[in-house]
């Protein structure tokens, strides 16, 4: 293999995403040509995208390793697998079902404002609107031809809005819109997947314009909220207000999800990347609150309630089987 020590950082986090786009579920023959074409751009895009699945391969070596070899050789390979996470600018490789992936490193380019991993960013909007941005999020202001607003390109955010019924205030998300009606509202853009939730007051939410999609819409008020998507939008659920927004004090509360979507949103916040070893009980629910962050208490407490075991593989990822 050649020496891939000169490669950028840049090309690197690409052919990561790449490796969680072609491992997920929903990939299409779309994706596989985008990624021919993304992969045939240079030699260092093929070293990269080499470079990504060695990483990988040695991660499902260490897994494969009974647990006392395993442990034993975890030294020697976390040492060879961190001088590749570093030279890879930071890398995280998922290699089982459960673990999300990275936001898009294009949306970083439309952003006006972006939140770092495990950051919470609070923006003061010129016209008295307050948002608080979740980790690893990303926000566009609307231009003013198109009125008060923004786009969430991709994470979570809290909005309290400065309500003006001449110019309400608009939040695009993915393929729909929310509109202020005087409220406090809380919005997720994740895999291409809105989740909207009211903690005070109302919003109309609106998906839909094409012949593909017709338009839909509902409206929201305390303690209700939608998801949308691709498939239009869902129905209206209830939800508890004192768990709509909870990330902003850095708790995160589970009622009833899947593990796999457990380890996949702390992994949002952690500063080691979660991986789940096995496929068997992905799928168990899970519900608790757990403090995310400085101080985080996550790891310990899922695997005391579920008897999970980790396995630090780097200082950037733990297993856990």
């Amino acid at each position: 293999m050649r020496n891939n020590e000169h490669l950028s950082g840049d090309l690197f986090d690409q052919a990561n995403e790449w490796y969680h786009r072609l491992h997920g579920d929903s990939v299409t023959e779309a994706d596989r040509r985008a990624f021919r074409q993304w992969c045939a751009q240079s030699p260092d895009h093929e070293a990269a995208w080499e470079e990504v699945q060695t990483f990988a391969a040695d991660i499902r070596m260490t897994l494969a390793r009974p647990p006392v070899h395993a442990a034993a050789s975890a030294g020697r390979r976390s040492r060879r697998l961190r001088r590749r996470v570093l030279a890879a600018g930071g890398i995280v490789i998922a290699v089982t079902v459960g673990v999300q992936a990275p936001s898009s490193w294009t949306d970083r380019f439309r952003a006006d404002y972006l939140s770092g991993h495990g950051e919470r960013r609070t923006i003061a909007l010129a016209d008295g609107t307050t948002v608080i941005l979740d980790t690893d999020s990303a926000l566009r202001l609307l231009p003013d031809s198109e009125g008060r607003g923004v786009a969430l390109l991709h994470g979570e955010a809290w909005f309290a809005v400065r309500h003006d019924a001449r110019h309400p205030f608009r939040v695009w998300s993915g393929n729909g819109q929310i509109t202020d009606v005087g409220t406090r509202f809380d919005v997720r853009h994740l895999d291409q997947t809105t989740t909207v939730a009211v903690a005070e007051g109302a919003v109309d939410v609106s998906v839909g314009s094409s012949s593909a999609l017709p338009p839909d819409h509902l409206r929201l008020t305390l303690g209700q909220g939608v998801t949308y998507g691709r498939d239009g939008l869902g129905g209206m659920q209830e939800v508890d207000v004192s768990a709509i927004g909870s990330w902003r004090t850095g708790t995160l509360v589970f009622q009833q999800r899947p593990l796999r979507e457990v380890i996949a949103e702390l992994n949002r916040y952690e500063g080691s990347r979660l991986v789940l070893a096995t496929l068997s009980g992905r799928d168990r629910p899970v519900s608790g609150t757990f403090t995310v962050g400085t101080g985080s208490t996550a790891l310990p407490a899922l695997q005391e309630a579920l008897g999970l075991r980790g396995l630090r593989v780097t200082p950037w990822v733990t297993v856990l089987y």
